[in-house]
């Protein structure tokens, strides 16, 4: 196989955008269909993951912080938002995922309103430690929570990222979660109510992005405790 039929052997984004969207309605799948809010709720929890491997600052593999503990981190609100506090989604800086995310559903979500910037991050500071172990507490009607643990949804579908669409660059990486999050808002915005979708997404990316993620070690001994 020669240089060029090798590079045109490549998955694109769009194709691995379309498995990755195909592989977590699979995940939540159920006898009574996809819920949309397990699957907002799995696909925002990966972008989430990827952003903690984009910034850095500790690895979503190994790491010494208990799982599902709340880590603070600058670098992650300026990744999500931008250098400066802002309110209005329009002044956010056009580089962070938040903008990358609103800049890709705003002509299928602009007559909906989208969270406040402050609130979604207000809901989470003010709830640290207060939500069940592994989840996050959502400023969403209770009828709409996910019923799938976040912290969970992350580890078990992040060894399918790394075989399967973290192929060249964590960067490529995160541009194929967050178009994949867009086209799941999009194709099932008439299933639910858009401002309960957009919040989801949005407070559980925040909320996920600053969580210390299951690791194997951790569920291996996890594992050990339940069989004594």
């Amino acid at each position: 196989m020669g240089i060029f039929d090798f590079l045109n052997s490549k998955p694109s984004v769009e194709k691995l955008t379309k498995n990755l969207v195909n592989y977590v309605y699979n995940s939540v799948q159920t006898e009574k269909g996809v819920r949309v809010e397990d699957a907002i709720c799995v696909m925002s929890t990966i972008v989430a993951e990827r952003c903690i491997k984009i910034v850095n600052e500790f690895s979503i593999d190994e790491h010494d912080f208990e799982p599902g503990s709340t880590i603070f981190s600058e670098k992650i609100n300026e990744l999500l938002v931008g250098p400066i506090a802002v309110e209005n989604w329009n002044n956010l800086p056009v580089e962070c995922v938040f903008a990358r995310i609103k800049r890709k559903i705003d002509s299928h979500f602009h007559k909906s309103p989208f969270p406040s910037l402050k609130g979604i991050f207000e809901t989470y500071a003010k709830n640290v430690g207060e939500s069940e172990w592994g989840n996050l507490i959502l400023s969403v009607p209770l009828e709409n929570i996910p019923s799938i643990l976040p912290l969970q949804a992350g580890y078990e579908t992040r060894k399918y990222i790394e075989k399967n669409i973290n192929l060249e660059s964590d960067e490529k990486t995160l541009r194929i979660v967050i178009n994949a999050i867009c086209r799941i808002l999009i194709e099932t915005k008439m299933a639910l109510d858009s401002s309960v979708a957009l919040t989801l997404t949005f407070e559980i990316i925040n909320g996920m992005s600053k969580t210390a993620t299951m690791t194997d070690k951790k569920m291996a001994e996890l594992q050990a405790e339940t069989k004594k």
